[in-house]
C-alpha cells in the first residue's frame, strides 16, 4: 500500500474541484471529485506555448458514465471488461451493472465514476482516497475496500501511485491499473516489448494467451487512424513515445502492472498505453482455469499497490 505516513504534505480540510501542481516547467492539474483524475499534464515552453503530454480534460462537467477521453483515471477494482457484467468468486456470484459503452459487459471498475477525497496536498503532490462501502454504493461489488492515489510532479514528469487495501471480512478479487490518454499526432512512434499477447474475441474479452519470441516480442509502430486494441502480458515495464514534434515520452510501470493495453481509437485522436494488473475478463478466465490472467486475491487487511511514471526524456 502507498504509505501516507511518510509524506510531508499537509492535511486538506476540503477537496477543491481542481488542484494545480507545478515543478520547474512541468505543470499538472488533479480533479479528485471527477473520479480521482489526473486531468492534465504539460510542459511550459520558453516561447510561451505548452507541450501537452496527456490530452487535457475539458473544464466543463461531464456524465460519469460517458467520461471525456482525456487525462488519466484509476482502474479499480478491475480494469477493462467483465463479460456479461458477472462472475463467480468461489461460492459468491457477483452481478455488476453493465456499462452503456460496453453493454452487456462491465467496464473499467467504477472508482473513476465516483468522487475521491483529497487527503493531503502540496505544490507538487496530491494524495486522494476512495472508500467503498457496499451497503451505500450504487453497484453490486460486495467487498469493502479503500483505494488511494498519490500523484507527484517533478521537473521532468509525474509519478502516479495507486493502491488498494481490503476492508472486507472475506477474500476479494482485485485488479488495478491506470488509464492515460496521450496526446499524439499521425506518425508518432510507439515502442515496447512483451512476452505474450492475449487474443481477444469480438466483445473485447481475453480468450487465449499466445507466447511471443524473437522479434515478435518487439512492438514498434507509427500512430495512425486505424482502430486497434491489443492486450499484452509480461511487458518489459517500459514504453516510449517518440513524437514528431521532438518530444520523447517514456512510460514506466512496476509490478503488479505487468499487463499493458494498447489502444488507438478510429481516427487516432489519442493513444492509450494502459499499465494494468490483468487481462480483460480476468476473473472469469481465472475461474475457468486459464493461467496467466493476472487475477489476484486480497485477503482481509491485505493491500496491493503499484506505480506508473511518465517522463519527458
Amino acid at each position: 500500500m502507498v504509505d501516507a505516513t511518510t509524506s510531508p504534505l499537509r492535511s486538506a480540510e476540503a477537496s477543491p474541484h481542481v488542484h494545480a501542481l507545478a515543478a520547474g516547467r512541468m505543470r499538472a492539474s488533479v480533479r479528485p471529485l471527477d473520479g480521482g483524475r489526473l486531468a492534465s499534464l504539460w510542459r511550459e515552453e520558453p516561447g510561451g506555448g505548452r507541450t501537452d503530454v496527456l490530452v487535457p480534460l475539458p473544464e466543463t462537467g461531464f456524465d460519469p458514465l460517458f467520461w471525456p477521453k482525456a487525462g488519466t483515471y484509476p482502474l479499480v477494482p478491475f480494469s477493462n471488461r467483465i463479460r456479461g457484467a458477472a462472475f463467480r468468486f468461489g461460492e459468491t456470484p457477483v452481478a455488476l451493472a453493465p456499462h452503456p459503452a460496453a453493454a452487456p459487459h462491465a467496464l473499467h471498475g467504477f472508482c473513476q465514476m465516483r468522487p475521491w477525497t483529497m487527503t493531503r496536498h502540496s505544490q507538487v503532490q496530491v494524495e486522494m482516497r476512495y472508500r467503498h462501502a457496499p451497503e451505500s454504493a450504487p453497484d453490486a461489488w460486495p467487498w469493502e475496500f479503500e483505494a488511494i492515489q498519490r500523484i507527484t510532479l517533478d521537473a521532468s514528469g509525474v509519478t502516479h501511485e495507486i493502491g488498494v487495501e481490503s476492508r472486507a471480512a472475506s477474500p476479494m478479487p482485485i485488479g488495478l491499473g491506470l488509464h492515460p490518454y496521450f496526446a499524439v499526432s499521425q506518425g508518432d512512434r510507439i515502442s515496447f516489448a512483451a512476452d505474450a499477447v492475449w487474443k481477444a474475441d469480438a466483445n473485447g474479452c481475453g480468450r487465449e494467451l499466445l507466447t511471443l519470441t524473437g522479434s515478435a516480442r518487439l512492438h514498434d509502430s507509427r500512430h495512425g487512424e486505424d482502430e486497434v486494441t491489443t492486450y499484452h502480458a509480461g511487458w518489459g515495464g517500459t514504453a516510449s513515445l517518440d513524437r514528431r514534434d521532438g518530444t520523447r515520452v517514456v512510460i514506466e510501470a512496476n509490478a503488479p502492472l505487468d499487463h499493458l493495453v494498447f489502444h488507438v481509437p478510429a481516427g487516432g485522436r489519442y493513444l492509450c498505453l494502459e499499465p494494468v494488473s490483468h487481462v480483460a475478463d480476468a476473473f472469469n478466465l481465472a475461474a475457468s482455469g486459464k493461467a496467466g490472467t493476472g487475477a489476484r486475491v486480497l485477503r482481509a487487511g491485505e493491500a496491493i499497490s503499484a506505480t506508473m511514471r511518465i517522463e519527458l526524456a
